[in-house]
């Protein structure tokens, strides 16, 4: 149980239990049929899917929510409270709640990464000191061994057997202070590339942090059904960027080649219509992950997301007027199979090189090629593009088109 759904389930934990003693009290009859596996749990607390299923039965069911509330002893400003009473504006109240306790948790989570970085620092800086301290062994060992060599040659005839067992010793024991010390190294590498990787997650997660945009809900677009709001608040914080604008030169510059026609919004399909009707082949860098998200965003760090991915991008190439060249990027640290595939009907599949994210290498491509089309809602991947030359189409764009297509 993770995420907004066991932040859900969590706040409405008390509403879940006051059902319960409710179902024990009534007739095998009068026990709705999606909660009689409920009824029948004779165990402790609820199984996540079973504490779901009651609450969504609470949501429907005026009547089994009546008798709830009837019984219902606990603080009325509780979110269980709010969940079975219903006042006025009772949904946005819980949702506040909601978005309170994920910002509660995502901190949390921050917290701790950067206690793991700080972590890994200290066993960086601990590799480092044990390395010093056994070249200083090292070389005091190496230092014995050559004065016992000395000794050696000055007194060879009277300790020559003595002398070469001494010399022997020291020569096996440099040998495996020499070893000792490689493995010291590999270990001290393998705690930096350990501290950078943690340092980019913990820059990724700041990154990602964004604030919900305030009073964007109405009573008519918020859901009733509990599990269904706490994806759309999920999905609310996932979501970030500015809306799309177009913008206006602030002063006479010469036009790029390549340039979205006038009047177009690159978040609109009309500029994904407007890239197929180009008369000249381009490159065509799509933010992979970004644009999954807008795309599925139940599913789209997944394998089989990457391959519908290929899918819809093949159909954007065979609907183009010219041949162009299209590269999906994707960040490597994230889950599911990480296979780089050639060209595909036109279509390469990228993962970002290791210490990178997926948004530096589409900015550094965009910087590279001579007439580029980026596709990406990021805000940051979208200005870097477009300072490196690149037109900027919105992940939206290439929704809607796919839909309508």
């Amino acid at each position: 149980m993770s995420g907004f759904r066991g932040i859900w389930l969590s706040l409405l934990s008390d509403a879940v239990a006051a059902a319960r003693a409710v179902l024990r009290d009534l007739d095998p009859p009068e026990i709705p049929a999606s909660v009689r596996k409920v009824a029948a749990y004779s165990g402790g607390r609820l199984p996540p899917p079973l504490s779901a299923s009651l609450l969504a039965e609470l949501d429907r069911n005026e009547w089994l929510r009546a008798k709830t509330t009837e019984d219902w002893e606990g603080d009325p400003a509780s979110a269980s409270s709010l969940f079975l009473q219903r006042p006025d504006g009772w949904w946005l109240t819980l949702a506040e709640m909601v978005q309170e306790e994920s910002n509660r948790q995502e901190e949390a989570a921050i917290d701790q990464l950067r206690r793991d970085v700080e972590e890994a620092e200290g066993k960086v800086r601990s590799a480092g000191d044990k390395t010093a301290e056994l070249k200083k062994k090292l070389a005091r060992e190496k230092k014995k061994a050559k004065e016992a060599a000395a000794a050696v040659r000055r007194s060879l005839e009277a300790r020559h057997t003595a002398a070469a067992t001494e010399l022997a010793r020291a020569r096996a024991e440099a040998r495996h202070l020499e070893q000792r010390l490689e493995q010291v190294e590999v270990e001290h590498r393998e705690l930096q590339d350990s501290f950078d990787g943690l340092r980019t997650r913990l820059a990724r997660a700041r990154r990602l942090r964004l604030d919900t945009p305030a009073g964007s809900q109405t009573s008519r677009s918020v859901p009733s059904d509990p599990v269904k709001l706490a994806r759309l608040l999920d999905l609310q914080t996932a979501a970030y960027g500015r809306s799309p604008q177009l913008a206006e030169p602030e002063g006479p510059t010469e036009p790029p080649s390549l340039s979205l026609e006038a009047g177009v919004r690159p978040d609109s399909s009309d500029a994904i219509r407007w890239l197929l009707g180009l008369d000249r082949p381009v490159v065509v860098v799509v933010d992979g992950y970004n644009a999954q998200f807008h795309i599925n965003r139940d599913d789209f760090t997944s394998g089989a997301s990457r391959r519908a991915m290929v899918d819809a991008l093949q159909r954007l190439r065979a609907a183009a007027t010219s041949p162009h060249r299209l590269v999906v990027v994707y960040d490597s640290t994230l889950p599911g199979e990480r296979i780089a595939r050639s060209a595909q009907r036109g279509v390469e599949v990228r993962f970002a090189e290791k210490d990178l994210i997926a948004d530096e290498e589409i900015v550094a491509m965009a910087e590279e090629l001579d007439e580029a089309v980026v596709i990406s809602s990021d805000r940051e991947v979208r200005e870097g593009a477009e300072a490196g030359g690149a037109v900027v189409l919105w992940s939206e764009a290439l929704r809607d088109w796919l839909q309508r297509a």
